[in-house]
């Protein structure tokens, strides 16, 4: 990238005064770095075959310790591209069953073999589908019978058909050996923390938290108490969310969370849900026009997270405003609103579409629509960012290099919590981009006036008293080399003292 050209196309998108002509200068200068894969990705028999195959040889081979993990991406891969309706979804779903139950997943084990049933497995195989069903259910429910027994008597009545191409199969031998095999489900710790006490204006947050008007109109979040380091204090559906390119076969379109059990878009081929709840929320959301797009979208050989996330909110909006001239009404409406927020029954959401574009609104002609936060979705770094999340609760939070809240996932949902104590009447801060940890006063300031348009750093303890990074750090200043100049030296002087002691005395 040139740097006289990048110069110049700042140069021009500053001179412009509308959002349409600015961004048409940000894409026209960004598009040019995209690369594009003309190869189509639709669903094919074909597709579904080759990736079931390479499931079977990394499941075989057993090569590595990630063997499983590997086998388990591959079918979901040959899953998410078999054609609906096809024998090709019904086999994918019952090999990654096998590795599932190896696994000692169990319960995602149950669900692939009924995904399996469900979409016409073979009758001449399912004797093993019905035996692996029933030892799912003896190590899930070892007191229950039930269900355990109508496995295995579906497995019997499926065994003439089986034994057509399966002669020598002894379902008696097969189950005893399966029987002692059998282990305890696999431990999956879910820490899933919640709001005890929940706020009686901010939807989602917790009764430790409250707005706050400055004098400027602004509003903010202050502690009502004091607060302690990893109290929760807001969980909310995030406005949207987008996993990066390449995980997209092992979590969630919808929610990012990792899943062992995906199951995929019956039309597009590239994505995958943790559940059928994500699979109708996204449809529903935005995924009815988005799969439309897909084939586009997959196209593009270095696509980001931002990129997708773009696409997905545009979308979202799309769906809730109820067409491009509600949305483009909204929008407008937010233009008079000069970011206030809205109240419904003295209740603040702040993930509707009134509020979301009231607190992402600015002007085309403020310093805050800068060429960077136009362009930047463009080059975020998809080895870091694993997912992209918009979280309009952030908007009300003020900003330092000094944050005393971050935010993680937390089921399908995001929650703030805090990463340090609070006392009671402070504020609650966060920053997405810079901390003085690993930024210096400088950076920090370049990123706050580029991005947020802030003229100076903020006035946090770190900027004022203008605090060393971490590599700045005596500790951190001891790196590998010194290290290993000093198990020289200590291997030296073990060699000497061990060589004195074996030397023979002079007489």
């Amino acid at each position: 990238m040139d740097s006289d050209d990048e110069e110049n196309v700042q140069r021009q998108y500053s001179q412009m005064t509308t959002f349409k002509d600015k961004f048409e200068v940000a894409w026209d200068f960004r598009a040019r770095y995209i690369d594009v894969n003309r190869d189509k990705i639709n669903k094919t028999v074909g597709r579904s075959m080759i990736w079931r195959e390479i499931g079977n040889k990394e499941y075989t081979t057993a090569k590595n310790k990630d063997y499983l993990r590997k086998s388990i991406e591959a079918y979901t891969k040959s899953i998410a591209f078999a054609p609906l309706g096809s024998k090709e979804l019904s086999l994918a779903y019952a090999k990654r069953s096998a590795v599932l139950f190896k696994a000692r997943l169990y319960e995602d084990c149950l669900l692939d073999i009924e995904r399996s049933l469900k979409t016409g497995y073979p009758d001449k195989l399912k004797t093993k589908l019905f035996l692996r069903q029933s030892l799912c259910f003896i190590a899930l429910k070892p007191s229950s019978h039930i269900e355990t027994g109508i496995s295995m008597a579906n497995a019997i009545q499926s065994l003439p058909n089986f034994k057509k191409n399966n002669s020598n199969y002894n379902i008696k031998d097969e189950y005893s050996k399966m029987i002692n095999e059998l282990k305890e489900p696999r431990e999956i710790i879910k820490f899933i923390p919640e709001i005890k006490n929940d706020n009686a204006v901010i939807v989602g947050a917790s009764d430790a938290i409250e707005l706050e008007k400055t004098n400027d109109n602004n509003q903010h979040v202050v502690a009502t108490r004091d607060i302690k380091s990893g109290e929760f204090i807001y969980i909310s559906e995030p406005f949207a969310a987008t996993p990066s390119y390449e995980l997209r076969f092992t979590n969630c379109w919808h929610c990012c969370r990792q899943t062992w059990a995906g199951i995929p878009c019956d039309n597009c081929s590239a994505i995958i849900y943790c559940s059928d709840i994500c699979k109708k929320k996204a449809w529903n959301s935005y995924h009815n026009i988005e799969c439309l797009l897909s084939e586009q979208l997959w196209k593009f050989d270095k696509i980001l997270p931002g990129h997708l996330s773009t696409v997905k909110l545009f979308l979202k909006t799309l769906n809730l405003a109820g067409g491009l001239l509600e949305l483009k009404k909204k929008v407008d409406n937010s233009d008079s609103m000069k970011n206030e927020l809205i109240f419904t029954n003295g209740i603040l959401n702040v993930n509707t579409i009134d509020n979301f574009l009231n607190l992402d609104f600015f002007e085309a002609i403020s310093n805050k629509c800068t060429f960077e936060i136009a362009s930047f979705v463009f080059f975020v770094d998809t080895n870091v960012d694993w997912s992209t999340v918009m979280l309009p609760f952030s908007k009300i939070l003020k900003l330092s290099c000094d944050p005393n809240v971050d935010w993680t996932h937390v089921g399908s949902n995001i929650g703030y919590y805090a990463c340090k104590p609070i006392k009671q009447g402070q504020p609650i801060v966060s920053n997405r981009f810079v901390t003085y940890h690993t930024s210096s006063k400088t950076d920090r300031y370049i990123v706050f006036e580029k991005f947020f348009g802030l003229p100076e750093s903020c006035e946090c303890t770190a900027c004022v008293e203008n605090w060393p990074t971490i590599e700045d750090l005596p500790s951190y200043k001891y790196d590998i080399a010194d290290k290993d100049q000093e198990r020289v030296k200590l291997y030296d002087a073990k060699i000497q003292r061990v060589d004195t002691a074996h030397r023979p005395e002079k007489s």
